[in-house]
């Protein structure tokens, strides 16, 4: 098998029942995002890896000491397990990384699997913040339309739905619809905030709109100094 799972001071039978999030930085980066800032947030222990044949050889510091491309955290209050990944898997071990992880989660008998992802926000067509859906063996109810029918998900995202739905795992997956240019921590919010719900865990998302109003403002910044230096332009032009 290319992909392990390493654990480190915690047990299979710790991690049982638990309910799991993640993630992945895919459009505006919502589920990079949302499954990081929970991490931090609950204050949660980093308690094992995902190792993968072509592991990258990136790395950086984070909040909690150094970082490395998929890990596994546990919050033993809320009985929880967060995969944290700070890069996507490589096309080519996608399928077998998924997978590998779903047939783990399987054995240990999660209670649930939140997935999180984001919708182009140019193609929202109601009111409403956030589609879903679920695998046939999920309990859980949103107050919220369903994805719409034939609309395609696509990566690492889709393939843990749909090993989940193989494995008769209960997965839901919210998709908050986001910016696609850039990082949206206002669609995170979102998600964040249902996920509480859902699980009845108090996590206050009040840091990320903080984030979403600053990237607002600095674009408004850009856009502002973009429309100067054309109005300059346009008033240094001489006419003949």
């Amino acid at each position: 098998m290319n992909i392990k799972i390493v654990l480190k001071g915690i047990s299979e039978e710790q991690l049982r029942g638990a309910n799991f999030i993640t993630g992945f930085r895919t459009l505006g980066e919502v589920g990079y995002i949302a499954t990081r800032y929970i991490a931090l947030k609950l204050g949660m222990r980093r308690v094992g890896f995902v190792l993968t044949k072509y592991l990258r050889d990136v790395t950086f510091l984070d909040e909690y000491g150094i970082a490395t491309p998929f890990e596994l955290f546990y919050d033993e209050k809320n009985h929880l397990l967060v995969l944290l990944s700070h890069l996507l898997p490589l096309q080519r071990e996608a399928n077998e990384f998924s997978e590998t992880v779903i047939k783990w989660l399987k054995k240990l008998d999660v209670s649930n699997v939140i997935l999180i992802g984001g919708l182009d926000r140019r193609y929202k067509t109601s009111n409403t913040n956030l589609r879903w859906l679920r695998t046939s063996k999920s309990q859980l109810n949103l107050n919220y339309p369903l994805i719409e029918k034939q609309l395609l998900m696509i990566g690492p995202l889709a393939l843990f739905t749909i090993y989940s739905e193989i494995e008769d795992l209960p997965a839901t997956v919210l998709l908050p619809y986001a910016d696609r240019d850039r990082i949206d921590p206002a669609a995170a919010a979102i998600a964040v905030d249902e996920i509480s719900k859902l699980l009845n865990i108090k996590i206050d998302v009040g840091e990320l709109y903080e984030d979403a109003k600053k990237i607002e403002e600095e674009l408004q910044k850009q856009l502002e100094l973009i429309q100067k230096e054309l109005n300059r332009n346009v008033s240094g032009r001489v006419y003949m």
